[in-house]
């Protein structure tokens, strides 16, 4: 048992504020943090059982932690609070605490509860980078310390390497801990900002402003350089930017692999920087829900930047035919759902209430997420957010939803329907029996029942590392974290690099380069390591194996199905009679199972691709890193053994020495600093020689662990290559096989075509000589006066019957079988035929006619075209008028029913059919002043009548089909129109 579990746990506490908020009744939390709480007497015993520790130390040990978790969960409980005020003064999300209201006001009515009166809570306004914490971590030679508070300016709280300090108080005065001099000789820092703020951030590094890049780059009045504009001029900042352009989704944005060293200096050329930037994307994972949550918020950000409220047309976006029917009330949803996304439940209060509370503590963990990107993803520079794996290979697709969801780890973490056991209910008994319980014998709790509840869709994400160095002592890095993961999130970068700092050595970390190099590591091993099974994080490796082995399986039984076709079609082909393949025909030529397979292959190879490519950079980036921090240690090539960076170096030094005129000023000082690299004793060499020799360890060892991923992948990708091949060859033996039976078949039909061509010959024969004699034999029977008045005999009859017959058989026969003969009679009557034709001015008169056989085709489809749209129009016009007579009713029955509840005018302003402030969260039917023209007029609680809403079906259908009936665009762009 653990936190959050429906069963006590007692002392089974892995996180104390999911246990205070979670497990612990609310009437029972002002005694947990009591001396003499059962949980803290079992905790002073252990501490003497389990520690030896004396009874004063062990209490004194307790109370520390006792008071620590206090400090934490009264800390998370005014946040809470704070949180819950602000959502309930913000536009776009105080529907979450007023459904949360309704729902606990509903339900206490039904346990004859009093309803307290709410009190009016007045909040201080939002700021996110007061509620962004900046983790920092500090070293003194090569052991970590607590980093103090300078004269109060910045509140610090946590020890080493878990200090942190409010993002508002780091970048909100000049002289903060940020600030280089700051730091006394011997000390690295690092500090991780979480957002975008980079300019501000290197700024008040160099205790600089915000750089003016038009004002540096002018003619007239230019002002000068400053060291900020110097790390972040264009070469190294904007230049990097992809997909920064106006038209590219906001998905577009990343910064272009790089790795360099970057002068400082703005006054002279430094020869030999400290300084060194770093931009590298990396792969990380994020759930379903929370991914299709922001990239909506995004979207509708993107589209609000771009289309101002006041100017902007209402348009319902459709994607699917699903959402179009959900628009149009035409699906229909169980349980129903409304256009936020929130589940009505008729008559459950309780079920209702706990999804109300569910959906307001999802909005208050993503609120400061969101209200980051609503203030700075349309700003310049803008906010990048994250990508999915899709989106940041193709960047150019403006919607990767569908891909996202044929991702191999979505597919691997989402429980399918046919996955969970089946509940069935007999008519006429209480209780229902489980199927798949009752016939595997399982009793008490199935784990397969609980393994595919707490499935959790995730999806792959990229995300991208900022990182600069700044004069070898200090490093800021930027990169994201998930989307709404507050707290307790074990799968995130920069927990994984303090938990690495803190199991490291006290002698570790001896130069600022130590420290890049885990944070490298750590970003591009973090989502492969497999020892990381907490927080749901999604084993790759082990998801796109079995991904691999369940299409070779799948692969394997369609081979079998062939082979049992192909042994099928073996004995028919061989049987002496006549077999029949028509039955083997159709699962032959059907190739849509193999096609899936191999659809199904040919993503997984794809993905593969994407995440070698991605780990391929991984590897330039660091080669190109431990490079430049070579150079950066042994400018003058005295450690390694590279000849060329000792002469470069060397030559450099010289160069700057000719253009530094002295050793005045800062630029002398630098030169100094050289000079003495060069003069240092063999004590002070031995140092740094240890620590170039501790890097170039660490190093190898950070670029054999990306080689080994590249090779694990890469593996990983041969197996599914081999698998496609292999799903590929089954498609070709299908098809051979198909065009075998269908060859084989051809054959059978052709001989049975020949034996029927022998007996149709016989028949013409027998036709071709009988039919002369019958006939002449007719005419020889008939009653008339010229045979009839004769007495022929019967060897006369056979003269002239037989010989008129036998020059009419040789005629038949000689035309029947004789090729020229019947070419020459086709030939003169083709003669006689078209030369009457055209003699006559018949075929004159059929050219200016000009009725082709094309002009009688367009012509017939044209009409029964006009014929089939006039019938659609009519079914549309029918279907919306049903829509609008349900929306009466429901209208109606909403009316009826609020008029007996309490809080009927909540209810009212949560209609589909908005106006005012309530229209404009949604898809809003009514105008921005909640006044419809025409027909359309909205009603006092806000409610637009069933007019609007038909214009809106019929806007619907118009961006959909591209037309409307004559006569009644005008109506609805006049009118009736209240969009």
């Amino acid at each position: 048992m653990t936190c959050l579990s429906a069963e006590d746990h007692d002392s089974d506490i892995k996180d104390h504020l999911l246990h205070y908020l979670g497990c612990i009744n609310i009437t029972d939390r002002n005694g947990f943090f009591s001396p003499t709480h059962d949980i803290w007497k079992q905790e002073v015993e252990h501490q003497k059982n389990h520690f030896g520790h004396g009874a004063r130390k062990a209490e004194e040990l307790t109370k520390l932690k006792r008071e620590s978790w206090k400090d934490d969960c009264e800390s998370e409980l005014r946040r809470i609070n704070f949180l819950r005020n602000t959502l309930r003064d913000d536009e776009d999300d105080k529907h979450l605490v007023r459904n949360v209201d309704r729902s606990l006001a509903k339900w206490r009515k039904t346990k004859n509860n009093p309803i307290p009166a709410s009190a009016m809570v007045t909040t201080a306004e939002y700021k996110p980078e007061k509620d962004i914490s900046v983790p920092l971590i500090q070293f003194h030679g090569s052991e970590g310390v607590n980093v103090e508070a300078k004269d109060g300016s910045c509140r610090v709280w946590n020890k080493f390497p878990n200090q942190k300090t409010a993002l508002s108080d780091l970048l909100g005065h000049t002289d903060n801990l940020l600030n280089n001099q700051y730091l006394s000789t011997g000390r690295l820092a690092y500090f991780h900002i979480p957002s975008n703020n980079m300019i501000e951030a290197i700024g008040r590094y160099f205790g600089e402003g915000r750089p003016d890049y038009r004002a540096i780059r002018r003619e007239l009045k230019r002002q000068k350089k400053t060291r900020t504009y110097m790390v972040l001029r264009e070469p190294y900042w904007y230049s990097q930017l992809d997909g920064g352009r106006e038209h590219n989704p906001p998905h577009a944005r990343h910064m272009r692999p790089l790795c360099e060293i970057i002068s400082s200096d703005p006054e002279n050329i430094d020869y030999f920087p400290k300084n060194m930037v770093v931009f590298m994307p990396y792969l990380h994972w994020d759930t379903s829900r929370k991914w299709e949550q922001f990239a909506t918020e995004i979207d509708n950000i993107y589209h609000k930047s771009r289309n101002p409220p006041d100017d902007r047309k209402r348009r319902a976006r459709i994607s699917t035919m699903g959402s179009l029917l959900k628009k149009m009330k035409l699906a229909k949803e169980k349980p129903p759902v409304d256009q936020r996304g929130r589940v009505r439940l008729q008559g459950n209060y309780l079920g209702q209430l706990l999804i109300d509370a569910a959906r307001l503590y999802e909005g208050m963990s993503n609120y400061r997420d969101k209200k980051i990107l609503r203030d700075h993803l349309c700003k310049n520079p803008p906010l990048h957010p994250r990508r999915t794996l899709d989106q940041a290979y193709h960047w150019t697709i403006r919607s990767t939803r569908k891909r996202d969801k044929d991702q191999v780890v979505y597919r691997g973490t989402t429980a399918k329907p046919d996955d969970f056991h089946k509940y069935v209910k007999a008519d006429g008994d209480e209780e229902g029996v489980w199927v798949e319980h009752k016939e595997f014998e399982i009793e008490g709790k199935c784990q397969e029942c609980k393994m595919n509840i707490q499935k959790l869709s995730r999806v792959i994400m990229v995300d991208q590392l900022w990182m600069w160095i700044l004069d070898a002592k200090t490093i800021i890095t930027c990169f994201p974290k998930r989307y709404g993961a507050n707290k307790h999130d074990t799968s995130a970068i920069h927990k994984s690099i303090r938990v690495r700092v803190q199991n490291s050595g006290p002698d570790h970390i001896r130069t600022v380069f130590d420290l890049a190099l885990i944070i490298l590591d750590e970003c591009s091993s973090s989502f492969f390591d497999r020892t990381k099974a907490m927080d749901r994080q999604p084993q790759v490796m082990d998801a796109f194996s079995k991904a691999i082995g369940n299409v070779t399986h799948k692969q394997t039984v369609a081979f079998e199905r062939l082979w049992r076709w192909t042994s099928d079609a073996r004995k028919v082909y061989r049987s002496k009679g006549n077999g029949d393949t028509s039955e083997l025909q159709v699962p032959l030529l059907d190739i849509n199972p193999e096609g899936k397979i191999e659809q199904e292959i040919k993503d997984i190879i794809e993905e593969l691709d994407i995440m070698i490519h991605i780990t391929k950079t991984h590897k330039k980036i660091l080669m190109k890193f431990i490079a430049n921090a070579e150079t950066i240690l042994d400018p003058f090539g005295r450690f390694g053994d590279s000849k060329k960076r000792e002469l470069t170096g060397r030559h450099l030094l010289a160069k700057s020495k000719k253009q530094g005129g002295g050793s005045s000023g800062p630029r002398g000082g630098r030169l100094d600093e050289l000079e003495d690299m060069l003069g240092k004793g063999l004590d002070e060499l031995e140092v740094q020689l240890d620590d170039y020799n501790w890097f170039k360890l660490n190093a190898d060892e950070r670029l054999e662990g990306v080689s080994s991923r590249i090779e694990e992948l890469e593996e990983l990708r041969k197996t599914a290559a081999n698998t496609a091949e292999s799903v590929k060859d089954l498609l070709e033996l299908k098809q051979q096989q198909a065009s075998v039976a269908q060859a084989w078949q051809a054959i059978k039909q052709s001989e049975e075509t020949v034996k029927q061509g022998r007996s149709i010959m016989m028949f013409t024969l027998v036709t071709i000589v009988f039919l002369p004699l019958s006939f002449m034999s007719s005419v020889f029977g008939m009653n008339n006066m010229e045979i009839g008045s004769s007495n022929w005999s019967i060897k006369t009859e056979f003269i002239y019957m037989f010989s008129i017959s036998a020059g009419v058989i040789f005629l038949s026969l000689l035309i029947a079988f004789g090729i020229w003969i019947r070419a020459g009679v086709f030939y003169l009557w083709k003669w006689l035929v078209t030369t009457l034709l055209v003699k006559s001015g018949i075929y004159n008169f059929w050219l200016d006619a000009d009725v082709s056989g094309k002009t009688l085709h367009r012509k017939a489809y044209d009409w029964s075209d006009r014929l089939k749209r006039k019938s659609r129009e009519k079914h549309l016009d029918a279907k919306l008028e049903k829509a609008r007579e349900r929306e009466r009713n429901a209208r109606t029955n909403a009316e009826e029913g609020d008029s007996t509840d309490d809080d009927s005018s909540d209810d009212e302003s949560e209609s589909p059919l908005m106006n005012g402030s309530a229209a404009e969260h949604g898809e809003g039917l009514a105008g921005s002043n909640g006044v419809a023209n025409g027909n359309g007029v909205a009603n006092g609680n806000g409610v637009a009548n069933g007019a609007a809403q038909g214009t809106k079906n019929r806007g619907i259908f118009e961006s959909i089909f591209g037309y409307i009936k004559p006569g009644r665009r005008q109506n609805s762009t006049q009118g009736n129109s209240a969009v």
